[in-house]
């Protein structure tokens, strides 16, 4: 699979960090051009430095007008997308009682409506080229974790999504798949990131390790090479399916 993205293109949301700059790293060193997107420019250029073939664009999927410009960026500068990974999330420790409108609003805004209006808009450059979707869920859509229930509703809404987009487009040859990724070493695990003091952090991670048989936190560059699994050619009877990276977590 080491070119079987040559003469590709792919968007990858939330592209500056974690998951997202693995998989636009993985993409662009076999063969694709790739746009990444996010909120935060210095990141973004970080990530994109790493390799030639990578761009990057600030943009907010939470934002439907962001999300738009990135499509069109897309659209301009190749006309085509071979594939999509929508992996722009985040993640808050909420206990119900304290789970405002403002906070539901961030989540599924970026989550889920964001995922959503990317998808939409991008749909017309995917059906051309009969190209690949992954989305990014979690395990917690399976096992929710409490203090995080929006935040797990949002992922199983992903993979509901998911498996209702791969029935819909599969006769446009659009192929649709999630990645579930278990406990990951990345900044959505920021004490900051979370809304949390970083002694908490450090508790919940020790529960959460206790939960994966392999007993570690996995790395971006683990997920990254199942994504691009998913989005290949030799992935090309796979629609619908819920992969799971998470060191035995159950989903």
């Amino acid at each position: 699979m080491s070119n079987a993205f040559e003469n590709k293109v792919a968007l990858v949301t939330g592209g500056s960090t974690g998951i997202g700059a693995a998989v636009a790293l993985e993409l662009a060193e076999r063969g694709a051009q790739v746009v990444i997107t996010g909120r935060t420019e210095a990141t973004l250029r970080a990530s994109a430095a790493r390799n030639a073939r990578i761009e990057y664009l600030v943009s907010d999927v939470s934002k439907p007008a962001e999300a738009a410009r990135a499509v069109d960026h897309v659209r301009s500068r190749w006309d085509r997308l071979d594939v999509l990974v929508n992996n722009a999330g985040i993640a808050e420790i909420v206990p119900l009682e304290q789970a405002t409108t403002e906070h539901v609003q961030r989540i599924l805004h970026t989550n889920v409506a964001g995922l959503i209006e990317t998808t939409r808009l991008a749909l017309p450059l995917l059906r051309a080229a009969r190209g690949a979707i992954v989305n990014v869920a979690s395990t917690v859509a399976d096992q929710p974790f409490a203090n995080m229930s929006v935040y797990c509703a949002s992922k199983a809404a992903v993979l509901a999504l998911t498996r209702s987009w791969a029935q819909e487009l599969a006769a446009d040859g659009v192929r649709v798949n999630a990645v579930s990724p278990g406990p990951i070493e990345t900044p959505l695990y920021a004490p900051e990131k979370l809304g949390v003091p970083a002694d908490a952090l450090e508790g919940l991670g020790a529960t959460i390790l206790g939960l994966v048989p392999l007993r570690r936190f996995g790395r971006a560059d683990e997920v990254s090479p199942v994504i691009a699994f998913l989005a290949s050619p030799a992935a090309s009877y796979v629609t619908g399916a819920q992969y799971t990276t998470g060191g035995g977590m159950e989903a």
